[in-house]
């Protein structure tokens, strides 16, 4: 369903979570779509304690067989002259998830959804931010309600550390995926608790 399908990934600063990105990266291109990768300034330079930058970016232009996309101005063309099939945000963080809610365009994920969104394609984000039932709380309901955007499935990670963070869940994104090119939302979108 996926083959020779032109996906874009955009990849955000929710570092925790770059180990299953990679993961699910990796399924992707055994699906034998075209992939583009676009990444935030955040992923492009940050090393922290889940990994260093120049690795991090090493493995994703292995993996997609491609440089990455790292500014706006080589993430416009997605919309005229290299339209997407479809845009994946994963991990998609909070700061990300604003960005889309309010039209904020400034970094090369951002400018990508915007050049599928100019297409009428559909963009999905994979969200993981520590603030999901809380602060962003506000912002997955809205974007869940606007057109043209799907949510992979997410669950609470740790409910008790961490009582306000959802995760995406990386078995779910490849059928989100799937069902977001027919314009349909994977259900139930909440799953509740992984670690009870």
């Amino acid at each position: 369903m996926l083959k020779n399908k032109k996906i874009g990934v955009g990849i955000t600063g929710s570092f925790c979570s770059l180990k299953k990105t990679i993961t699910v990266l990796d399924e992707l291109a055994k699906q034998d779509c075209d992939l583009y990768v676009f990444v935030s300034e955040k992923i492009l330079t940050c090393d922290t304690r889940f990994g260093e930058a120049d690795e991090l970016i090493a493995k994703i232009e292995k993996i997609a067989k491609r440089k990455v996309i790292t500014d706006v101005v080589n993430a416009e063309i997605f919309g005229p002259k290299i339209p997407l099939d479809l845009m994946l945000v994963m991990p998609c963080s909070g700061n990300t998830l604003a960005k889309l809610v309010y039209g904020i365009n400034d970094n090369a994920v951002t400018m990508a959804c915007k050049s599928t969104l100019r297409n009428e394609h559909n963009v999905v984000l994979a969200i993981a931010t520590n603030d999901a039932l809380s602060n962003s709380g506000k912002n997955i309901m809205q974007i869940l309600n606007t057109k043209h955007f799907y949510l992979v499935p997410m669950y609470q990670d740790d409910c008790i550390k961490k009582p306000n963070s959802m995760l995406f869940d990386e078995n779910l994104v490849l059928q989100t995926l799937i069902n977001a090119l027919n314009n349909k939302q994977v259900q139930p979108v909440f799953e509740g608790n992984k670690d009870v």
